[in-house]
């Protein structure tokens, strides 16, 4: 089975919204929990349910794997910051997280942070929950800087902080799913967020700093409401650019460290009648 994922981020608190299952069925096979919380030592979903599926949200996940889900995740941060574990120690809250994972039926934990926190406590936290339980993966979904504009990529949680690369050093995470977007200030042979040409370019260039057992997937938005910055911000957005995205993917999919693409979000997507997955989708599957 290919490690390559079509991921997509699942919003926990839209109404109706879309549920893991009809996810898998919209074409994703790795769908990401937006958001978990994390309070101290106290491991939630954000606003305290998954609305899609409200009470029943074991079930939806047991039945999205039963649809073809090869990874259903957790994710913890975001824009609102879910991700507040103060002074509580790294081994006393993976097995916090660990437990609320498979309570549910996760297969693995996201940390999708945009704070500046920790590098130490991160890397000493997914050490302790894979030690709690290897089955699950651990993922992160770093945004890009750069120090100049002819200098290689920076995976940050914002701004400069560097607060992911101890863990990533350490060879802590399974896949990066790399936000392609939000910074326009990131430049690689002349090409920023804002060229779709970046996707294979940024793949290309991480792959000089990222462990090669870390897999790589570059993620975009699904429309030009899902980012501020972004190959949608242009003042004449090609009519086939949804091809062209999924040309970048193909041209990168035959390399060993690529682990497909990502997209926030899925539920943006759908109400743009899935073109990021339906054109995307078809070329990870079928790497």
């Amino acid at each position: 089975m290919s490690n390559s994922l079509m991921v997509g981020y699942l919003e926990s608190w839209a109404s109706p919204g879309i549920t893991f299952t009809q996810a898998v069925r919209n074409g994703y096979d790795a769908i990401v929990m937006a958001f978990g919380s994390i309070e101290g030592s106290q491991v939630s979903i954000y606003r305290g349910s998954f609305v899609p599926s409200g009470s029943n949200i074991k079930q939806d996940i047991s039945d999205a794997k039963v649809a073809g889900a090869k990874q259903i995740l957790c994710s913890f941060g975001g824009g609102n910051n879910t991700y507040e574990p103060g002074d509580t120690s790294p081994t006393d809250l993976a097995e916090s997280i660990v437990l609320f994972l498979q309570t549910y039926g996760f297969t693995g934990v996201d940390f999708d942070l945009e704070i500046d926190t920790s590098a130490e406590h991160l890397d000493e936290l997914c050490a302790a929950i894979k030690k709690k339980d290897s089955s699950l993966i651990i993922t992160a979904a770093p945004q890009i800087n750069q120090d100049s504009h002819d200098s290689n990529l920076l995976l940050v949680s914002t701004a400069t902080a560097q607060i992911y690369q101890q863990a990533l050093s350490n060879k802590r995470f399974d896949y990066l799913f790399v936000q392609g977007y939000n910074n326009p200030w990131p430049k690689l042979n002349g090409l920023g967020e804002t060229d779709v040409g970046f996707i294979s370019e940024s793949f290309k260039n991480l792959k000089l700093s990222v462990p090669a057992e870390t897999l790589i997937a570059i993620g975009e938005p699904a429309t030009k409401i899902s980012a501020g910055t972004s190959i949608f911000t242009v003042d004449d957005v090609p009519a086939d650019i949804y091809q062209q995205i999924a040309d970048q993917y193909a041209s990168i999919k035959s390399d060993p460290q690529f682990g497909g693409a990502m997209v926030w979000n899925i539920n943006q997507d759908a109400d743009n009648g899935d073109q990021f997955v339906k054109h995307v989708g078809a070329v990870v599957k079928g790497s």
